[in-house]
């Protein structure tokens, strides 16, 4: 199988074999989100940045493709699912981010999305390459688009 650049360099990273979006079988499936994803992606075309394949704006919004676990792991937390404050608020402060103030204990897929923000804030300001990285020329941006935090 080839993978598109961003698979390759994730793999370099340590990351898991990423999957492709025309997986349909089995419980790691990802096809069902990714076409999802490209109908939803049809729809804003023309109506907001899509990065890469867009220019960003200098203000305002844009969709962009992530990697949640990538967060984790800069958290320290690898392999692990947070399912509590004190779980969600030790990622957060790992990745330089305030407490979050939860009136309630969050699910797995809350906190991917809280960690995921502030790994995302961390790297858009630390690392001066995260919407220009190393690799990605406006070929494969058009192509096969990148997934943010991957550099």
């Amino acid at each position: 199988m080839h993978f598109r650049q961003f698979d390759a360099r994730l793999n370099a990273q340590g990351g898991r074999k990423t999957a492709s979006a025309y997986d349909a079988i089995g419980a790691a499936q990802v096809a069902k989100a990714s076409f999802s994803g490209m109908r939803f992606l049809y729809r804003l075309d023309g109506k907001i940045a899509i990065w890469p394949m867009d220019s960003l704006a200098e203000h305002g919004s844009a969709v962009v493709e992530i990697y949640t676990r990538i967060y984790l792991r800069r958290a320290g937390l690898s392999g692990v699912k947070l399912r509590s404050r004190a779980e969600l608020n030790r990622a957060l402060k790992a990745l330089g981010s305030p407490p979050a103030r939860l009136r309630f204990e969050p699910n797995d897929h809350q906190t991917d999305a809280l960690v995921t923000a502030a790994g995302m804030r961390l790297v858009a300001t630390t690392e001066p390459r995260a919407f220009d990285p190393q690799g990605l020329t406006p070929q494969i941006a058009r192509r096969e688009g990148w997934t943010f935090g991957v550099l």
